[in-house]
Parts: C-alpha cells; structure tokens; sequence
C-alpha cells in the first residue's frame, strides 16, 4: 500500500488531486465489490436458497440483491469523502497548494458532504434491518397460520412493526448524536421532564392507548369479528387504532368506542371461537293446540331451511305459560352468524304458513269479561 501511494506521489505531485484520485479509487473499488457481492448474491445464494423447503431465506436473499447495490453505493461514497476529509487534516502539504480561503471553504464542504453521507447511511441500514424485521415476522405468522390452522396476531403486527421502527430511529438518532459529540444527557432529562407532562396533560388518551395495547395483546376479538357491546349495539370490527376501536354497524355507519371502556366492560364476541350462532324463533299456540304435532312442525320447518346445519340437532322448547297461550322456542343453529336475521325471518313466515295450513292458531291476546247480575 505505501508502494503505491509513493509512486501516486510522483506521479501527481499535487496532494490535493492526489487524495481526490484515491478517494475516487475507493468509491469505484466499493462499487466493483458491491457489483461482485450482487452477482453471488443472484447467481449462487439465491439458487441455493430456491432448493430450500422455507421461503424465508428466498425473501431476505431478495431483500439483500435489492439492497445491496445501494449500500454498497452509499458506504462507498462515505469512505471516500471521509478519507479525503481526513487526508486534507493531516497532510500539510495541501496547505501549500491551496489558499487558506480555497482550503477552509474545501474542508468545510467535504466535511459537510462526508456528514450527511454519514447520517444517509445510517438511515439507509435502519430502514433496511426494518424490513428485514419485517419479512421475518410475517414469515413466521404466515407459518404459524399453516401448522395450527389458526388466525394470526395480524391485528397486532401494525403495532409491532410501528414500535420496532420508532425502537430503530431512536438508536440511529443516538448513533447519529455520539458521532457528532453531542452530549444526550440533557436531552435525556428534558425528554423526561416533557414526558412526564405530556401524561400528566394526556391521561385519558394514554389510558386508551394502553388499553389499545391490551387488546392487541389479548385479543378478545379481531378484525371483521361481530361483538354486541352492553348497551345492544352490535357491529362488526373495522378498525383497532390505538385510542378508539371502530365498529361497522349493520346500517353501514361507524361505532367509535374508546379503548379504555371496552377493556372494563363485558364484551360479547358472536363470531369466536368459530362462526357457528344460535337461531331463536319464538311463537305462541292456543291452550287447546296440540304441542306434539305443534313442535313436530317446527322441527320440520327448521331441516329443511338450507342454511341452518343439522350437526346441531334443532330443538324446540316450551318456555311459559302467558295469559292467551302456550310458549313454544325454536332452537337451532347456523355456520355463518350473517345468516342469523334472515333464518328468523324465513321461518316465522313459514310457521305462520304452516300452521294456518294445519290448523294450529296462534293466539293473539283476548281478554273475558264476567258481567254480574
């Protein structure tokens, strides 16, 4: 290498062009091995990495070919600039060559250029090991999906991902701090102070977002679950934020619930740990109905309905005695909690048919007058 660099020295005698065609000679250097790191990457990595059973290593070999040329290409040109700042701090012959002006404005803008090159780098790996986090998280969901045959967390994953990059910027930001000697205990303690009044202003939004957090975590329901709150709104989840959680009503409109209330309340999930909902029709018969042939009736009318599932054998019940007649309920169930409002309805107006074609009355409320004499 010092073989080289005197024999650079006499062929340019200038130490400034001299450094400068050095530095050029890193850069393209960099460059040529980043290209060669490119072509075993896609050449022999990833060949290899095709014949695998996972599709782990084929994702996170295409991220590196993506990459790589761009790494490459900044690291290169930072070590470039960096050297050539360093050479003109330490070599005092280019102070001969240049005006104290020339050399100051020479110094300062290299030094300005090899600084933010220093902080895109930075940047540049963080944004990089982000999505390599990324593909092996989802990865590993979409394998955990495969071999238990469950929902995944994907609820959650937004979160995750939004926390490990903020985790991410802050140690670039500290990486980018130490480097320009910037001294962070201040900044530490103002952070704490302004943190502690930020929640002591914000309780009820950080309450709502850990109780957020707690759900992701928890999971009493998912996207696209249909839950009935205490108050007998029911809808379907939409969207899980961080303060509100977002329900889509069945008339299309939007139920905007604070996280913090859904965590103290009793929450009922119609659609966990499966899709399978109860079907309840309620009718009442004369006292002088027959309530064999009544239940024989509805039993038929619920077996031959195309979407209510004969695993669960439906059942009828009688429930009360009422003032003008005999109670009966119809018990049965379906695959698909959507299909709930239409069964109902397809049945009661099948069991008025019915009855009225069989003879069964279906009382309405009457009431007898004795007269005294």
């Amino acid at each position: 290498m010092e073989s080289i660099y005197v024999w650079l020295e006499k062929i340019i005698p200038n130490p400034v062009l001299m450094h400068l065609v050095v530095s050029i000679g890193i850069f393209i250097l960099i460059i040529i091995l980043g290209k060669i790191v490119n072509l075993i990457l896609k050449i022999v990595i990833k060949p290899l990495a095709g014949k695998t059973k996972t599709t782990l290593d084929d994702k996170i070999v295409q991220l590196l070919v993506k990459f790589s040329n761009r790494i490459f290409f900044v690291a290169g040109l930072y070590l470039a600039i960096k050297y050539f700042v360093d050479q003109l701090k330490i070599d005092k012959r280019v102070e001969d060559y240049l005006s104290e002006g020339v050399y100051r404005f020479t110094l300062s803008l290299s030094s300005f250029i090899n600084d933010v090159l220093y902080v895109v780098t930075v940047l540049f790996f963080i944004y990089a090991l982000y999505q390599l986090f990324s593909i092996v998280i989802d990865y590993y969901l979409e394998k955990r999906d495969v071999q238990k045959g469950e929902r995944s967390a994907y609820d959650l994953i937004p979160f995750v991902k939004k926390l490990v990059l903020v985790l991410l910027i802050t140690i670039g930001l500290l990486i980018v701090l130490y480097k320009f000697d910037v001294d962070i205990s201040g900044l530490v303690l103002s952070l704490g102070v302004g943190s502690l009044a930020v929640a002591l202003a914000a309780q009820e939004t950080l309450s709502n977002m850990i109780a957020g957090f707690v759900i992701l975590v928890d999971r009493p329901f998912r996207l696209g679950d249909r839950i009935r709150l205490p108050s007998g709104e029911t809808g379907d989840v939409f969207e899980i934020g961080m303060r509100s959680t977002k329900l889509l009503s069945f008339d299309n409109n939007l139920i905007i619930v604070p996280n913090a209330e859904l965590v103290k309340t009793r929450i009922q999930n119609l659609t966990y740990p499966n899709t399978v909902s109860r079907i309840v029709v309620d009718v009442g018969v004369a006292y002088d109905t027959d309530l064999e042939k009544a239940k024989s009736i509805l039993l038929e009318l619920a077996k031959n309905h195309p979407l209510i599932t004969l695993e669960f054998e439906p059942l009828v019940f009688v429930v009360n005695f009422s003032a003008s007649s005999i109670d009966l309920r119809l018990i049965a169930r379906t695959i698909d909690y959507r299909n709930v409002y239409q069964i109902q309805s397809d049945l009661r107006e099948s069991i008025k048919s019915e009855f009225k074609l069989k003879g069964i009355e279906i009382p309405f409320p009457q009431m007898v007058i004795h007269k005294k004499e």
